[in-house]
């Protein structure tokens, strides 16, 4: 895992709300760090949004202590130059990669963000036996000490200190990281968040076949089924997506009632979506036996005409 110092850049960022297409970016930190979490450079500030901040309760950003602060368009060198040519690592990164995207382009300018990596995959790929994968917990877990959480600047600090430990975990076990290229990302053209293209494919593609129902245990997929993949995969869900779809089945984002069955390579998990999908009674299948199903997939009932995925399956978020 050893590389140059520097090349990865922690960042954080402290929002008005969730929609990068609405609401905007309170404060932003940027730690340069190498792979044993060593801090090289520090950048952090906080941002006049001109706008409500928002949850004050959460984040404690009032208006006053945000009046005359710089506005993105401020700090957007500053903030380019430490990203440039780096990996951006971020807790849950399509989020502060949506946002620091939105304010670039409201402000006229551009991030040279090209590639960002996400600890929160990551640490689901890892199966680690901690009781979620929220930040906190993970620095607890790798014994780093947080001091002010929702500070993006103490944040920016305890997840350099959080993905060195990801780093070492993942050496030990030989899970290579998954790097993600911005300009493969499509942003939804309502909330503004970025979403893979071949995710994004998958999600909106027309639904042919009439919903098959669940996969019995030791049964064959049939078209029509709906999956969903969970954090806990050792496989980056894009590189089968595309199959899925060919097959004729579905891809969804979230467990419904029309869910057939949950792609998991932790059978055990005691969090998330993994556990959600248990309670709900549905079959948790290893990435590499939906690859095997995936070879014989019985026909289904076929629509009256190919119909657009439906609303509450088709939000991207």
């Amino acid at each position: 895992m050893g590389g140059m110092d520097g090349r990865w850049v922690v960042v954080d960022v402290e929002t008005s709300g969730m929609r990068p297409a609405l609401d905007r970016v309170l404060s932003v930190a940027a730690v340069v760090c190498d792979d044993e979490g060593g801090v090289v450079e520090e950048f952090a500030t906080l941002l006049n949004p001109g706008v409500d901040p928002g949850p004050v309760h959460v984040h404690g950003l009032t208006p006053a202590l945000l009046a005359g602060k710089p506005r993105f368009a401020d700090v957007a060198g500053e903030l380019a130059r430490i990203i440039d040519g780096r990996t951006m690592v971020a807790h849950n990164a399509a989020f502060d990669t949506s946002f620091l995207a939105a304010e670039a382009r409201r402000a006229g300018t551009q991030v040279p963000l090209e590639r960002f990596l996400c600890t929160l995959d990551l640490a689901g790929r890892l199966h680690l036996s901690t009781a979620d994968l929220k930040l906190g917990t993970l620095a607890a877990h790798y014994g780093v000490q947080q001091r002010a959480a929702h500070d993006a600047h103490d944040d920016a600090l305890v997840l350099a200190g959080v993905f060195a430990g990801l780093l070492r975990t993942a050496a030990e076990k030989e899970v290579a990281p998954a790097v993600r290229e911005v300009a493969q990302m499509v942003a939804h053209p309502d909330t503004g968040f970025l979403v893979s293209r071949v995710w994004a494919d998958a999600l909106s593609a027309p639904r042919h076949w009439r919903p098959a129902g669940r996969l019995r245990r030791g049964g064959t997929l049939v078209q029509g089924m709906e999956v969903v993949f969970t954090p806990d995969v050792d496989r980056d869900p894009d590189e089968i997506v595309g199959l899925v779809v060919d097959a004729g089945l579905y891809v969804a984002d979230r467990i419904s009632s029309r869910t057939s069955l949950a792609v998991c390579d932790a059978p055990n998990a005691v969090r998330g979506r993994a556990a959600f999908a248990r309670k709900k009674g549905l079959e948790l299948v290893p990435f590499a036996q939906l690859e095997e199903l995936l070879a014989d997939v019985r026909p289904g009932r076929p629509v009256g005409g190919a119909a657009p995925v439906d609303e509450a399956q088709g939000a991207l978020f």
